[in-house]
């Protein structure tokens, strides 16, 4: 039993990586925004354009006050197959929302050791993440359907990584990306082009470990600057190569990571679409409920 909530943890912490996103119906100025995250009321006239980072600010701002997205994210380690979510998510007061998909890669070979086919359901509250792995899994963990896991367990039992993990949860926007090619210093335009019929504009950088242990990024504030290196330190990241594409509204509306870690690279993907979606997450019953605790203290005492 033990063993299967190490896996469940782990496959915890796959499903994290994957929920820094986020996508309307109304943008920050009120404006009524389509699918593809353009206002349609965009008026005539026309900005000077600004300096790669300073636009990045703004797309920043723009994306945190729409408040809730749907978004749609891959994400590759090496050559495996990729682990797919998508759903709508809140980022107002911490992330809540519910996101589905399959697992991929070694994740998804030990899954289904344990007797799930790898799809998943992870739902976000203020305060926890419950997990469902299917009917396969639950007949492992007497018959309920979701685990629990209550962010301040998480950094208790797993150190470091779980208080990066509960720092994640708990603060989680689909800008961290942006705030991180600001942070680089070394931001730039990489030219415009259509996505899904819309004209956006690409910026690309890099940020490095060493970068940020050496105080070297910029428009960061110390919290966020003392998360990213969590982040990087929890998952062993050494460089991370990001591109964002963005619309002429100042809106996120696709986002690529490359990172070199300890697990070779990891290549995130998201997309994000219909910002101001309505999301409501409620926990699920407690009879249909174990606490990812319980499990580790039943092993413990050999129960």
């Amino acid at each position: 039993m033990f063993r299967t909530g190490r896996t469940f943890l782990a496959a915890t912490a796959v499903v994290l990586a994957l929920t820094a996103t986020g996508c309307g119906n109304k943008d920050a100025d009120g404006n009524t925004v389509n699918k593809a995250g353009n206002s349609a009321d965009k008026g005539t006239s026309s900005a000077p354009e600004l300096a790669p980072a300073a636009a990045l600010a703004l797309v920043g701002e723009k994306t945190t006050a729409a408040k809730s997205a749907k978004s749609e994210v891959t994400m590759q380690v090496g050559t495996g197959k990729a682990t797919t979510v998508k759903g709508a998510i809140s980022w107002e007061h911490g992330l809540q929302g519910e996101l589905a998909g399959t697992m991929g890669g070694q994740m998804a070979q030990n899954l289904a050791k344990a007797g799930s086919d790898g799809t998943f359901t992870a739902r976000y509250l203020s305060d926890a993440m419950y997990i469902n792995m299917g009917s396969a899994m639950a007949a492992q963990l007497g018959g309920a359907h979701w685990i629990k896991y209550n962010y301040a367990d998480l950094a208790r039992l797993m150190g470091a990584a779980g208080d990066s993990l509960k720092s994640q949860l708990q603060s989680s926007d689909p800008v961290a990306s942006v705030r991180a090619l600001i942070a680089s210093g070394k931001v730039g335009k990489a030219g415009t082009e259509s996505l899904n019929g819309v004209q956006v504009t690409k910026y690309t950088g890099d940020l490095s470990a060493s970068e940020i242990a050496q105080g070297t990024t910029k428009g960061l504030t110390q919290e966020q600057v003392d998360a990213l290196q969590k982040q990087f330190a929890a998952a062993g990241i050494t460089s991370d190569h990001i591109e964002v594409w963005v619309t002429g509204d100042n809106l996120l509306v696709k986002k690529v990571e490359q990172m070199q870690s300890k697990a070779g690279q990891i290549t995130t993907t998201a997309t994000y679409s219909d910002y101001g979606t309505a999301v409501t997450a409620t926990a699920p019953s407690e009879s249909d409920t174990v606490d990812f605790t319980k499990l580790v203290a039943g092993a413990k005492s050999g129960s």
